[in-house]
């Protein structure tokens, strides 16, 4: 078995998920009405929860971000990088709009960013 096919055996295995890692276990997680934490897991078991939820039944094809819970300007933590849930709504609906992903952004940016997509996608 190669090394590419066995998580556990990576260098960095250990070290924390990427950023896309868990933007993608958050959206997949929504989609199969499964409850992960993606900062509990290391790179190596991210890799294997995304393998996992893949191949699990869709249980949520409406799953949507919501609407937000305040007016994000008024966010003490609206600059904070924004949360992986954030960053992997904005890439699914980013992707079905037909506009680039941003790599970074914070908090409110991303709020507001869903609120447009949302509009432009009907998710």
């Amino acid at each position: 078995m190669s090394q590419l096919n066995n998580p556990s055996q990576w260098t960095t295995g250990g070290d924390a998920p990427t950023d896309k890692q868990k933007s993608f276990i958050s959206t997949l997680a929504s989609s199969k009405n499964a409850s992960v934490d993606p900062d509990q897991l290391n790179k190596s078991e991210a890799s294997a929860k995304i393998n996992e939820l893949k191949n699990q039944p869709t249980q949520n094809a409406d799953a949507s971000a919501g609407q937000p819970i305040q007016d994000p300007s008024t966010w003490s933590t609206g600059d904070d990088k924004a949360t992986g849930r954030q960053m992997g709504y904005v890439a699914v609906m980013a992707k079905k709009a037909g506009e680039s992903v941003p790599s970074e952004m914070g908090k409110t940016e991303a709020s507001q960013k869903i609120e447009e997509l949302k509009g432009k996608t009907g998710m």
